[in-house]
């Protein structure tokens, strides 16, 4: 559906081709390859067509981060259908898998690297925030209902956040030789082993 950006008719997803675009340089090419005026080329849109969108590179690099942290809490979310505590903290674990192998540059924008731009008025620490606190929630209900030991949820979530992430980042920075399905696997033996150690 087209919306009107500043008296403009545009394309509804020529802000998602100008996100990718722009994350996909960062990835590729390193942070100095994103300009304005090369995101627009690769996304396939002019550059005054970017800059209604974003007002500069700085905006556009902070709304990259937003968009991929708001798919990954999207796709976190779906852990909540499972039946219980222990069941939805399991499903969060696989939810972060599978947003990180089905979106490998968001999850390497997101956690592998550092922009050098001024990020400090974007407000990525409250979204960064919510998915942890999601795995907050999902460990003080499994504590509540004895499925785990402890007093404090939030240190046994930044373990297991820890774990996970640190699985997944050796996995996409190819220093596991192995293939998806036999990390999957080596993934939930990991995850499964901590959780009952806890």
């Amino acid at each position: 559906m087209a919306t009107p950006v500043y008296g403009v008719r545009m394309s509804a997803n020529t802000k998602d081709r100008i996100l990718d675009a722009a994350r996909d340089l960062f990835v590729e090419s390193g942070e100095a390859a994103v300009t304005m005026r090369a995101v627009a080329t690769a996304a396939g849109v002019s550059t005054m067509a970017a800059y209604r969108h974003f007002p500069n590179k700085e905006a556009l690099l902070v709304a990259v981060m937003e968009h991929g942290h708001d798919k990954f809490l999207a796709c976190m979310s779906r852990a909540l259908s499972a039946p219980s505590p222990l069941e939805r903290l399991i499903a969060s674990g696989q939810a972060f898998l599978d947003f990180a192998l089905a979106n490998p540059r968001d999850y390497d924008l997101m956690f592998l690297r550092t922009a050098q731009v001024d990020l400090t008025c974007a407000p990525l620490a409250w979204r960064d925030a919510a998915t942890f606190r999601f795995l907050v929630d999902r460990v003080s209900e499994c504590m509540s209902a004895g499925y785990l030991q402890g007093e404090d949820p939030e240190m046994l979530a930044f373990s297991i956040w820890s774990l996970v992430h640190g699985m997944v980042a050796l996995y996409l920075t190819a220093k596991l030789a192995t293939d998806e399905a036999t990390f999957r696997g080596l993934y939930v033996r990991a995850l499964t082993a901590a959780l009952a150690r806890s």
